[in-house]
């Protein structure tokens, strides 16, 4: 009885030392066996160069990247993400090694072959910014380093620079317009040779002229010259436009005008719109037009009220400087009956002035 429980624990002990040698070669086969079936290769994605300089390039122009790889080691490998930051488009992989697939995308999470050449392509497109930019794209999958970020950097300039990037004419008298114009001298500055195919917008009272000979610089870039004139068209008031061409390189040339045309007189309120607004009935309310010379001497205006609002709004003029300043309130009167009133103040000038009426607009409602 003790011999065969004897040999019965030396059976045992057998059986657990030969299932623990069989675990030890599984475990040492290569090192890799469990690793595999978790998903991880023991290959790597080597890339032949992790950064992009792409030096200066221009927007709304797109440009196309290119990292080639190959995968070193014994084994496939799966490429599960490519993620890009702003300013490349998506990326893929484009299988260099299978000729069937004739540069086509390889699938996401399909396996690459050991020893496979391929490239990660990818665009960069410069549209939404200015100089320096930097870009990543993330490459990850179950190859030995995971994670692998490639870079791209690139200083990106408008296809047209314009210097002085606004044309500002500042205060225009129209009186001196009408003797001599006046021109702002602006440089443009394009990517390459251009040529001006028209002016397709073009702000009335506003005049473009090309000046001297193109000039092509060392790097390729054209400069072209043009002078920007203000002339006595310009219609009376605040000048803020923008002057179009369309261009041999198919982008458009924009150029930003600036200022404010005077006439003899500058009207305060600039909008010409004189509103009481909403209000209770009760006391009377005063409201001021300005009328200041911009140079000549004016004469004393004449007014009046015209509308509805001439049953509620009376004018009365105020001198502060005979020939120069003047002031017209209207007041709008006490216990006015309720209502919308609306009306014009029309301010006109003796016909051998020369200087236009001017009308203003009126309201109120009286609540």
């Amino acid at each position: 009885m003790i011999k065969f429980k004897l040999v019965s624990l030396a059976l045992l002990s057998l059986v657990l030392l030969l299932c623990a040698c069989s675990d030890q070669a599984n475990s040492s086969e290569g090192g890799s066996s469990g690793a595999i079936a978790q998903g991880r290769s023991r290959s790597d994605l080597q890339m032949e160069k992790l950064e992009i300089d792409l030096g200066t390039v221009f927007q709304r122009l797109s440009y196309n990247l290119e990292f080639p790889f190959v995968v070193s080691g014994p084994d496939s490998i799966l490429i599960s993400e490519i993620d890009t930051s702003c300013g490349c488009t998506k990326a893929t992989v484009r299988a260099d090694w299978d000729s069937a697939f004739d540069g086509e995308s390889w699938p996401l999470e399909r396996a690459i072959p050991a020893g496979a050449k391929g490239t990660v392509v990818a665009v960069f497109d410069g549209s939404l910014y200015t100089e320096e930019k930097a870009s990543t794209i993330t490459i990850r999958g179950n190859f030995l380093s995971n994670k692998i970020t490639l870079g791209v950097t690139a200083f990106i300039e408008p296809i047209f620079t314009v210097s002085p990037s606004v044309v500002s004419f500042a205060q225009l008298q129209l009186t001196s317009l009408m003797q001599q114009e006046v021109g702002v001298d602006v440089r443009v500055t394009a990517m390459k040779s251009f040529e001006i195919v028209r002016w397709v917008k073009v702000t009335p009272g506003v005049r473009v002229e090309e000046i001297g000979k193109p000039e092509t610089l060392e790097d390729e870039r054209m400069v072209r010259n043009f002078r920007i004139f203000a002339t006595a068209d310009l219609p009376e008031g605040a000048l803020h436009s923008a002057l179009i061409a369309e261009t041999s390189l198919g982008e458009n040339l924009e150029i930003i005008v600036t200022g404010e045309a005077l006439g003899p007189i500058r009207y305060v309120p600039q909008t010409l719109k004189l509103s009481f607004g909403v209000l209770d009935q009760g006391p009377s309310r005063t409201r001021p037009v300005k009328l200041e010379s911009t140079g000549l001497v004016i004469p004393e205006p004449q007014f009046e009220v015209l509308g509805a609002a001439a049953a509620v709004m009376t004018p009365a003029l105020e001198v502060k400087e005979a020939g120069k300043s003047y002031v017209i309130r209207v007041t709008l009167a006490e216990g006015a009956a309720t209502g919308r009133y609306d009306g014009i103040l029309r301010i006109s000038f003796s016909s051998e002035s020369g200087i236009p009426p001017k009308e203003i607009v009126l309201f109120a409602l009286v609540r």
